[in-house]
């Protein structure tokens, strides 16, 4: 098994990312958190490009939401020095829902808050967070949108956005949850924000930046 180097610290383009999320959808793997990423490699003289990586505590092999829709649809290492540095939303040096949120509102390395209609390629994501008195944090979700036919263009409102309108390719939970990729509407993204409606906690929309 060889490496390939994937050393482009841009992403690709929402069509390629698009692209690749519909390809693996419903072809196996499973969820696992704190796994996923973007690891191409050579077997035998074949290319091997999954999201499926290994976890370092219990050797799970999975991907979260994150290791699928930011990392290997849009071709991203998780471990980026220096990524977010200094921002919003609690992460640093590695890509998660987290400092995907905070880069998108501060630096815009990589990722921006959408502020025209959704397209397909558009990130779908909501932070891990913590509150007072509560042992356990809310983890957060990530998903990728890859159809916006269904969008209502006249009454779509940035402020309150039908999430439940766009089709989604989403990998989620609980652990060992398979297959691995699913295709869904964004309805979970939909009632998150109706049950968090605070700028800390709720979901926005996030695109990539060429």
């Amino acid at each position: 098994m060889e490496d390939i180097d994937v050393s482009d610290p841009r992403p690709a383009s929402a069509a390629e990312a698009v692209a690749r999320a519909l390809s693996i959808i419903g072809k196996g793997g499973q969820y696992a958190l704190a796994t996923g990423d973007y690891r191409p490699v050579t077997v035998g003289g074949h290319l091997v490009d999954l999201p499926w990586t290994a976890r370092e505590k219990d050797g799970l092999i999975g991907s979260d939401c994150a290791g699928f829709a930011i990392c290997w649809c849009y071709k991203l290492r998780r471990h980026r020095p220096g990524f977010n540095r200094g921002g919003d939303f609690d992460c640093e040096d590695d890509i998660n829902n987290n400092s995907v949120l905070g880069d998108a509102m501060g630096a815009m390395d990589c990722f921006q808050v959408v502020q025209d209609l959704p397209q397909p390629g558009d990130l779908l994501s909501y932070p891990t967070f913590r509150l007072a008195g509560v042992p356990q944090p809310f983890i957060g979700h990530v998903g990728i949108c890859v159809g916006v036919d269904r969008v209502d263009i006249d009454a779509w409102d940035l402020n309150e956005p039908r999430f439940d309108q766009l089709d989604v390719a989403q990998c989620h939970g609980p652990d060992k949850f398979t297959p691995g990729v699913v295709q869904t509407d964004g309805s979970i993204w939909l009632r998150h924000n109706h049950d968090w409606p605070k700028p800390q906690h709720r979901a926005y929309l996030i695109r990539a930046l060429p």
